[in-house]
């Protein structure tokens, strides 16, 4: 017992260390080629749309554009598209995804492949199929933007399924809503307060790539004789090149403004939430210990 007791603990080599540095440095070469991959061409668009031809820094494509009612008509088209897209999505998905995963999980494999159908299906013939079918509709929405919301509502499916499924993946929601229910909380109380809270996350990626989606795309658009910002985009990238980089800088800046700062709201807020459930377990911690001493 005692040899068992002094005997010296195994030594664990440095093998497993060795692996966890190679593995860092793999990992940060792939992800800066990764970021060189994507911000190479950007860098280059940028010096492209200040120079153009010419050896000196002008500004005269960016002056142009902003001073086209066009550019502002389409831009303001888009985003109304849109919104209009994110809030038909998060009202479509939320309910539907939260329903499948607690009252009928074996047919979440074939949500899931119903999902994945847009990417299966040509955008072109979902259009000429939409035209075909649904001309008869009244023009409030055939002949408005609304056909487009309720086009890309479709055709975002593959990316925002999938991201709110495995947002409600990680939530135990048939503990949440049952421990709701036991409390007498309404089902849509308990979406509102326990459920959406837990999917913040999920929920910023659904927003983040449906509205990304609706501003780059140019086929369903094209074909319903919409001109939004990616189509005005083609049109003026046929005659004007150093105007068309620009309108692609403005346009990554356009999206990626809003959404940084729909990150950073969110991230605060998520940050403030778990604080105060810090200081909420300490004060309850305190109270206990202060009626064990009295």
């Amino acid at each position: 017992m005692a040899s068992v007791i002094g005997a010296p603990a195994p030594s664990t080599g440095g093998g497993g260390g060795n692996v966890l540095k190679v593995g860092k440095v793999f990992r940060s070469v792939v992800l800066g080629v990764v970021g060189l991959f994507f911000l190479v061409p950007i860098v280059s668009s940028a010096r492209f749309s200040f120079t153009g031809t010419t050896r000196g820094i002008s500004f005269s494509a960016y002056s142009k554009l902003l001073s086209d009612p066009q550019f502002w008509s389409t831009l303001f088209l888009s985003a109304k598209i849109g919104l209009g897209t994110v809030l038909l999505t998060l009202l479509l998905l939320i309910p539907t995804t939260v329903w499948v995963h607690w009252k009928a999980p074996k047919i979440r494999r074939v949500m899931e492949a119903l999902s994945l159908l847009p990417l299966v299906i040509p955008s072109v013939v979902i259009t000429l199929g939409v035209i075909t079918s649904f001309g008869s509709l009244p023009n409030i929405i055939m002949g408005t933007p609304v056909i487009l919301a309720l086009e890309y509502v479709i055709l975002a499916l593959p990316y925002t399924y999938r991201t709110l499924d495995s947002a409600v993946q990680a939530l135990d929601i048939k503990t949440l809503v049952e421990a709701g229910q036991s409390l007498g909380a309404s089902l849509r109380k308990i979406l509102w307060w326990v459920l959406l809270p837990n999917l913040r996350s999920g929920v910023l990626g659904v927003v983040v790539l449906a509205f990304a989606f609706c501003l780059g795309e140019f086929a369903v658009a094209s074909l319903l004789s919409f001109t939004t910002f990616a189509v005005y985009l083609v049109q003026i990238g046929q005659t004007q090149a150093s105007e068309a980089i620009a309108f692609s800088l403005i346009a990554l800046l356009f999206t990626w403004i809003p959404l940084s700062v729909v990150t950073v709201v969110f991230s605060r807020r998520s940050g403030r939430r778990k604080k105060g459930g810090a200081l909420l377990a300490a004060a309850q911690l305190t109270s206990e210990v202060v009626d064990l001493a009295e």
